[in-house]
């Protein structure tokens, strides 16, 4: 029996909007250097609210048309992505990656098994996180990341365990760019952002460099390490498909919208693909904005790209992404028909318990 969509009640709405007021004057107390924006959806509407200023340079208030690096959340982009193109019949999710990369990249194997798109869709290739090696914010040439990719053998048989890669979801955003024969940040911009009226997302960077524009400047919220701003991380061309997408809280809320099957749109069959569990996922990704307390009765797993929680008949469905100086969440229960944004200029590792547990106690209301 399908569970039956639920009207969000005032007082859940009262409950989210105390949540979120509490969250804020932690961040405010705690991290009072960085800034932070929330936003909150419902078949009512949205709801946005914020803490913080631009930067130190740039005292403008966050709002919800503020850009922050969304890092991994740009996952569920890549994976929407392949869900398109399967449609298309332009690839299909058993296809061995090798198919689609030159022929001069050796593609690691494990006992005579290759990885598939769909390991790569569901963290299941056995690829490391990131190989040996391999330093973060470096300006790596695609062969480069060719050479990493021949040099690192596989930890487990393809399909059968799951375990988070970024450099893995970062080659699926490769190799549908070289399938379609257009760059990532194109890709991306062309099927989904325009399509669901995303306008102030993006990639801000080219194979060698940060770009930024005047105008991306002074709505992009500087992030923070430590209580220090700091610029972008730079995310290698070939895996940005990874975690090099920026957006706004209002973007992300619209992104919701069509994943929550609230508009509907040219791309609304593909998006609910990428829902569908696919795999185990025994241990949920150890992110604070990725945490939900009390998972005794619960369970994890994996569909194409997204995070699916359930406990007892309950089923969540997240994201969320770490990258230097930002943090990042989105989530929504389809049944609840309830959805939250996240966006803020600091990273987890630097989250005191206080805003630790209000941004848990803000899912637990919104999300269960």
């Amino acid at each position: 029996m399908i569970a039956q969509p639920t009207t969000t009640t005032s007082s859940q709405l009262a409950s989210a909007k105390q949540s979120s007021q509490m969250l804020l004057n932690n961040v405010k107390r705690y991290l009072p250097h960085a800034s932070i924006v929330i936003g909150i959806i419902t078949p009512n509407g949205t709801q946005v609210y914020g803490y913080g200023n631009i930067s130190k340079a740039n005292s403008t208030k966050v709002n919800g048309d503020t850009i922050f690096d969304t890092a991994s959340i740009t996952k569920t982009f890549t994976t929407t992505l392949l869900a398109g193109m399967i449609k298309q019949g332009l690839v299909n999710l058993d296809d061995p990656i090798e198919r689609y990369l030159p022929t001069n990249v050796k593609v690691p194997t494990y006992n005579g098994h290759k990885v598939t798109l769909e390991d790569l869709a569901t963290h299941t290739s056995g690829l490391p996180d990131f190989p040996a090696g391999w330093v973060r914010n470096h300006t790596y040439t695609t062969q480069q990341v060719y050479n990493f990719l021949s040099n690192t053998p596989l930890q487990s048989e393809p399909g059968t365990k799951a375990n988070y890669s970024d450099f893995g979801m970062g080659l699926l955003g490769h190799i549908l760019s070289i399938r379609a024969g257009v760059p990532y940040a194109q890709l991306v911009q062309d099927r989904i952002l325009n399509v669901l009226g995303m306008d102030s997302t993006g990639i801000a960077m080219n194979s060698t460099a940060i770009t930024l524009s005047d105008a991306l400047k002074s709505r992009l919220a500087k992030g923070h390490i430590g209580g220090r701003e700091v610029n972008l991380e730079f995310v290698p061309e070939a895996i940005q498909g990874a975690g090099a997408l920026h957006s706004t809280a209002n973007d992300l809320l619209k992104y919701l919208a069509a994943n929550m099957d609230f508009i509907h749109t040219s791309i609304n069959d593909i998006i609910q693909e990428t829902q569908l569990i696919r795999h185990e996922y025994p241990e949920a990704p150890s992110l604070h904005f990725d945490s939900i307390n009390n998972k005794s009765l619960s369970a994890s797993y994996v569909g194409l790209g997204w995070f699916i929680d359930t406990n007892l008949g309950t089923e969540v469905i997240t994201h969320s992404g770490g990258i230097d100086g930002y943090s990042s969440f989105i989530g929504f229960n389809p049944t609840k028909q309830e959805g939250v944004a996240l966006l803020c200029s600091c990273e987890s590792k630097d989250m005191p318990s206080p805003v630790i547990e209000s941004l848990i106690k803000l899912k637990l209301d919104t999300l269960f």
